[in-house]
């Protein structure tokens, strides 16, 4: 889902001259490799998707809460929580919104028939439907978010800027100070 953003991060903090010279010190980095055999899990067993995406997102928590000293994880955390609440709210996948996923080029059968182990489709009876995947974002890879989504998309943004030794703080851009951290 993050292919581009995260490319675009990359570039961005090339152009603002970053370089990777030292990987933060993340904690219980074998956390996200969990993570991402349930969501394997989740593809080859779709029926179980909802059911692996769940734990998946407990993973992360998990590592999120590990990791929150730094700025863009906690930003991260904003965009996990909204996600895990449409999420767990609806049965393990994220309602999508019928009418913008039209604009995408991708099968939405699926989605429509229940077998996709992500998603599921947007009705009436969707809990939390703001909180939904309802934005239509064209982009290189055209995709409909949520806004836990955009929270993430910002956390990926600066974690790349962090990692390539070109911190953004918005907590001191809001103070008006600089707005890179010094470490």
């Amino acid at each position: 889902m993050l292919l581009d953003i995260i490319c675009f991060s990359f570039l961005v903090a090339l152009i603002r001259g970053g370089r990777i010279k030292e990987f933060p010190k993340f904690h219980k980095i074998y956390l996200l490799v969990v993570t991402v055999v349930l969501q394997a899990f989740a593809v080859f067993f779709p029926l179980q998707g909802g059911i692996f995406i769940s734990i998946a997102y407990v993973f992360i928590l998990a590592f999120l809460l590990f990791n929150r000293e730094f700025e863009d994880i906690r930003i991260f955390l904003v965009g996990w929580l909204l996600n895990a609440i449409a999420i767990w709210t609806n049965g393990g996948k994220m309602p999508i919104d019928p009418e913008q996923a039209k604009k995408l080029p991708y099968d939405l059968e699926p989605v429509i028939n229940g077998t996709n182990f992500k998603h599921s489709i947007l009705t009436e009876s969707s809990n939390f439907p703001f909180l939904t995947d309802v934005i239509y974002m064209p982009s290189i890879i055209p995709r409909i978010i949520s806004i836990g989504d955009i929270f993430i998309m910002l956390g990926a943004f600066l974690l790349v800027q962090r990692l390539m030794n070109k911190p953004i703080s918005l907590i001191q851009l809001r103070e008006g100070k600089s707005y890179a951290t010094k470490k």
